[in-house]
């Protein structure tokens, strides 16, 4: 038995449960609408007899009603959570509270709570009850990953805040110049690594471009690109290793950093990824980046870029034309200001603006830099149409993955 909620994060109530689909139905005209729509179907010259009908009449009549189709019953109510307890035993899933609030994840995100579901899930957990476990493993089901992935541990980190970007791109950049040392070392034996050291000079820059929200970053411009030059990098320097042309401690470290950047950078895909949950096109969805905070060495900035739909409308040229929207949201922790969210909209060349951080002082700071903030748009022909700040702490986690209150599922059940 399948166990249907709508799916996060979409128009409140579009309901699915189990049951089925209530079909449409007409209705009937009257004997004398009928008979005026197909007259051919009368006898012609035929005299009207009027008599008590017989026992074979009622019984013609009776057979001829218990042929018509029950109309469907179909009630909508909003899930509760003596449903979602109703369903795990259902499907024979214990009704504890880690199952409930697996559930209500589910429910949340638009995942079928049954035993598929619940399968995939444990496999993914493997025993770990931590929020940001819970919250990776329905991320990686409700965007068709369940079944790639072995674990929570490409996203948990992410999820939980514990990003090692900034780690990783430090650990390589000061690893780098130790690393042309041993590579220039190894030509004398093997004269044609030469070419690839021009390769690994090349990706270093790339690196180091990563720290910076610029055209030049290879992770913002083009981030498939970018983890196909990474993987192969990563592949030529393990196949050095096991051939043992370079094979040293060191390498091995090297190795473990580009590791490292490689599962930071997949998880940043992933989270990127529409869920399959969510016709497309009815929500707004993001591509989601990671850099290094420059203000802070451990900290790092979440970047998010709306992408762009497909839609046509009638008018193209209409100011309110989403396909021509642009939207930006950036999110930092700062020491002195807390936390701070930035939301940017562009439409042509006006921009609108909303600044929230969860401390007062750091809203009144931001509220002064309005004037300059739009003469600097000005000099680039941009208008500031609005510029508002909010003392208030965003989850971003809803942009990355839209999900619902669970007040606002509906649950439909359906008697046919």
């Amino acid at each position: 038995m399948s166990f249907n909620v709508n799916s996060g994060g979409l128009g409140k109530g579009g309901p699915i449960w189990p049951g089925g689909k209530p079909t449409s139905s007409k209705e009937l005209s009257s004997a004398d609408e009928v008979f005026q729509s197909h007259k051919e179907v009368g006898a012609a010259n035929v005299k009207s007899t009027s008599k008590a009908p017989g026992a074979t009449d009622v019984q013609s009549a009776q057979k001829a009603q218990q042929a018509v189709p029950k109309a469907p019953v179909t009630e909508i109510k909003n899930l509760t959570a003596k449903d979602i307890m109703q369903q795990l035993a259902n499907i024979k899933v214990p009704v504890n509270d880690h199952n409930q609030e697996l559930a209500l994840l589910m429910a949340a995100h638009g995942v079928e709570i049954n035993e598929d579901s619940f399968a995939s899930l444990n496999k993914l957990l493997k025993g770990k009850k931590s929020k940001a476990d819970k919250d990776a493993a329905v991320l990686l089901l409700s965007k068709g990953l369940g079944s790639v992935s072995d674990d929570t541990s490409i996203l948990q980190g992410l999820l939980s805040k514990n990003s090692t970007i900034a780690n990783a791109l430090n650990n390589l950049q000061a690893m780098q110049q130790k690393m042309s040392g041993l590579l220039n070392r190894s030509l004398a034996d093997y004269p044609e690594l030469q070419s690839f050291l021009s390769l690994f000079d090349d990706f270093n820059d790339d690196l180091k471009k990563l720290k910076k929200v610029d055209s030049n970053n290879r992770w913002l411009a083009g981030s498939e690109e970018f983890m196909d030059d990474l993987f192969a990098m990563k592949g030529f320097l393990a196949g050095l290793k096991e051939k043992g042309i370079l094979n040293n401690s060191f390498l091995a470290k090297y190795l473990g950093a580009l590791n490292s950047l490689k599962q930071n950078l997949l998880a940043q895909m992933i989270l990127s990824q529409n869920s399959i949950k969510q016709p497309l096109g009815l929500l707004e969805t993001f591509h989601y980046f990671q850099i290094p905070n420059p203000l802070a060495a451990q900290a790092m900035i979440e970047l998010l870029l709306r992408k762009q739909t497909n839609s046509k409308t009638k008018d193209a040229n209409s100011k309110n034309n989403e396909s021509q929207k642009e939207k930006i949201i950036l999110s930092m922790d700062s020491e002195s200001m807390g936390k701070i969210t930035i939301i940017v909209t562009v439409m042509g060349f006006k921009i609108w603006c909303l600044v929230y951080s969860d401390q007062e002082d750091a809203v009144r700071h931001v509220k002064s830099f309005r004037k300059e903030f739009a003469d600097s748009l000005a000099k680039n022909n941009y208008q500031l149409e609005e510029f508002k700040t909010t003392r208030k702490k965003i989850n971003i986690q809803k942009f990355i993955a839209p999900s619902q209150d669970i007040s606002e599922v509906k649950r439909i059940q359906a008697e046919i």
